[in-house]
């Protein structure tokens, strides 16, 4: 773990365009009390999931966990979901503040927990930012959706006006959806006392080459109640891909908790042991892991959610191609249906889409848990 003066990287990133973003915070983040910082860790929250932070950092103005988002083009969207535009190539993705959020309540219920503020106030409420951080990036979000959302800091020149960014929200709080005042105090026993609860709450690099059974867990797919879903690579064929559902254990839960939980993701299995059908997603084995019991799932890489595939094809989809994906949809729970088992969450979050580019899409529907 590398520390200098009052920035502390736990784990370098592996990704250049990464890098780069935290240099770009780095350079200009002030090294003195009461300011610090803490990039690319991991944390085990209280309801045992994972979470990866890009970077944590402290200053007089406010405690903000900051997402970092490093594709360049053309970024449009709502405050639900974004789009991006490289290249000529569409990537539609839930706004990533919304999960960045739910880190940020993680993370200061963790540090409450711990001894350092046992006897003092509270530990500061944790903001959430995403730092959109690709220099040449066309943002188009508007309105709510560009809430929280910084870019980097621009001078006025060559015609272009002064812009704030990044360093403007967590120094001087510029920035759309942030309050003119923080709530709390940010001084420097404040300071000492959160980098304290930092060390006692076992933050550590980041694990992103954490195992389960043969495959090496690279990055969060999705999340919901008592699970997060992972994109997995084979450690010996890298081309075969997983998508593995852990189930999350409580980290204070009892035996008895986590016997329960186990039961559940058998029972999800022996579900879909006996679906077997085109239109349900494949689970292929299921193992025990240190967070919890998981799930190994057919996974193919260029299939996306349906709200993401109705987002970024609306404009395009005939009438014979929605009504096949209806049928398909209707078909599916039909069959199950027949094997006496109903599906409780039926969504588009629980449906993907595969062949994307074809005129016959075809649906997968899973969280039958």
């Amino acid at each position: 773990m590398a520390k200098s003066s009052n920035w502390t990287t736990a784990s370098e990133s592996k990704f250049p365009w990464e890098r780069d973003a935290l240099d770009f915070v780095r350079e200009k983040f002030p090294a003195r009390d009461p300011y610090r910082a803490w990039a690319n860790f991991e944390f085990i929250a209280d309801d045992g999931s994972v979470n990866e932070v890009d970077l944590l950092v402290f200053t007089p103005q406010g405690f903000f966990l900051i997402e970092i988002k490093s594709r360049p083009g053309r970024l449009s969207g709502d405050a639900g979901t974004w789009t991006w535009e490289t290249d000529g190539k569409f990537s539609t993705v839930d706004n990533p503040y919304l999960l960045a959020n739910l880190k940020a309540k993680k993370l200061k219920s963790l540090l409450q927990k711990q001894k350092a503020f046992k006897k003092k106030a509270q530990p500061p409420f944790i903001e959430a930012l995403v730092f959109c951080s690709a220099p040449g990036l066309q943002c188009e979000l508007e309105g709510n959706a560009r809430h929280h959302i910084c870019l980097r800091d621009r001078d006025a020149a060559e015609g272009k006006q002064e812009r704030p960014g990044i360093m403007s929200a967590i120094i001087q709080r510029e920035c759309s959806g942030l309050a003119s005042y923080a709530r709390g105090t940010y001084d420097r026993p404040m300071a000492k006392a959160v980098s304290q609860a930092m060390d006692q709450a076992g933050i550590r690099p980041s694990q992103r080459m954490r195992k389960v059974s043969d495959y090496q867990l690279e990055h969060l797919i999705d999340e919901g109640p008592n699970y997060q879903d992972w994109l997995a690579t084979h450690t010996q064929v890298a081309n075969s891909k997983r998508r593995v559902r852990l189930y999350l254990v409580k980290t204070e839960g009892t035996p008895e908790y986590r016997q329960t939980i186990q039961r559940a993701a058998l029972r999800e299995f022996q579900i879909l042991e006996n679906l077997e059908h085109p239109g349900i997603l494949r689970a292929f084995n299921i193992t025990e892991h240190e967070l919890g019991p998981a799930l190994l799932f057919e996974h193919d890489p260029l299939s996306m959610r349906l709200d993401h595939f109705l987002i970024q094809r609306k404009d395009k989809l005939s009438i014979e191609v929605q009504l096949d994906l209806i049928r398909q949809i209707a078909e599916v729970i039909s069959y199950a249906h027949e094997k006496k088992v109903i599906h409780r969450g039926l969504c588009p979050q629980s449906i993907l889409v595969s062949n994307l580019d074809t005129d016959r899409p075809r649906i997968k529907v899973f969280n039958w848990q």
